[in-house]
């Protein structure tokens, strides 16, 4: 019997399930197929589903462990391989003399890549990565207001008007001092422009130097250079006129550790204007109880810390 292969969780490519030779010579040339049988199809099924997700996972450019995130939702180590040809002569149950093996990477088209919010609702983003994404949620896309009864002069009626409200913005803020392990450095510098895209964020990065860099200018901007910039020193002075000035965010990103500002310059008292509904703290240290440094100052409705996003991140 020829099955399409089919998933409940992702779209998969049209690949066919064939048995046996009937099956092989019933099947238009040129379609992809596996040769197994049917009590295999479910595991089938989960050796493409992990292909296409742990494909959708790399693209997203996040510096993340994948594969021990799609492990947590049970595409462990126990997936079996199966190979994917097309075209070719049927020679056995399990083998096929002149077929052409395709290569899953080439086959999983664009389409098939799933997006950032699927994978959320997979549940295989990080824990801390998918908290964050539902603090933002809500401010990461502009809603259009249309007001019906908006005035046109040059047509003397009222035909309405479309507005575009850009919502809150959020920010992340990246300690890459010396006291930050490097490999930690280099993974929140490489994650901070996908974030800042993703959630709307300004970026302010601190080091011997800070410099805050406008969610507008951060595409067009070089994060690692800035960072490198920065230095591997701390300092407080820059960071003081910066979070005096008045602004209002959503949600606050900060990675860190215990290195505050205060600490760093003398500058009177620290008197922050920012207006913060929740702030997350990522402390480098896993096992503390305290708010990154360079956020420690700063006022939230709500604060968060976070203790486990250093185990799930590749940064080495």
């Amino acid at each position: 019997m020829i099955t399409k292969i089919l998933s409940k969780r992702v779209e998969l490519p049209a690949i066919f399930l064939i048995e046996n030779e009937d099956d092989f010579k019933a099947l238009p040339k040129g379609l992809p197929y596996i040769i197994g049988v049917q009590s295999e199809l479910k595991f089938i099924t989960i050796f493409l589903e992990f292909q296409v997700l742990y494909r959708s996972c790399v693209k997203t450019g996040m510096p993340i462990k994948w594969l021990d995130c799609l492990k947590k939702i049970g595409y462990g180590n126990n997936i079996r391989e199966y190979t994917l040809s097309s075209g070719g002569t049927y020679w056995s149950s399990d083998t096929t003399s002149g077929s052409k093996v395709l290569q899953l990477d080439d086959f999983i088209e664009e389409q098939y890549i799933v997006d950032f919010d699927k994978l959320s609702a997979l549940k295989i983003l990080p824990v801390w990565l998918d908290d964050i994404r539902a603090s933002v949620e809500a401010n990461i896309i502009d809603e259009v207001i249309f007001d019906p009864t908006a005035f046109n002069k040059q047509l003397g009626m009222n035909i309405g008007y479309g507005n575009v409200k850009h919502n809150m913005k959020n920010l992340l803020i990246l300690d890459v001092s010396g006291s930050i392990p490097t490999g930690v450095v280099m993974t929140i510098t490489n994650l901070a422009k996908l974030m800042s895209k993703k959630f709307y964020a300004d970026v302010m990065i601190t080091g011997g130097k800070t410099f805050m860099i406008n969610y507008e200018d951060v595409q067009n901007s070089d994060i690692i250079e800035t960072a490198r910039l920065a230095g591997r020193n701390n300092e407080g002075e820059m960071y003081k006129a910066i979070v005096e000035e008045h602004k209002e965010y959503n949600t606050v990103i900060a990675f860190g550790d215990n290195d505050e500002p205060i600490r760093f310059g003398s500058f009177g008292e620290l008197k922050p204007n920012f207006k913060i509904e929740t702030i997350y703290s990522l402390h480098t240290n896993r096992g503390s109880e305290e708010v990154v440094g360079y956020a420690k100052h700063l006022s939230a409705r709500t604060t968060h810390k976070v203790k486990d996003w250093v185990n799930t991140i590749n940064n080495k």
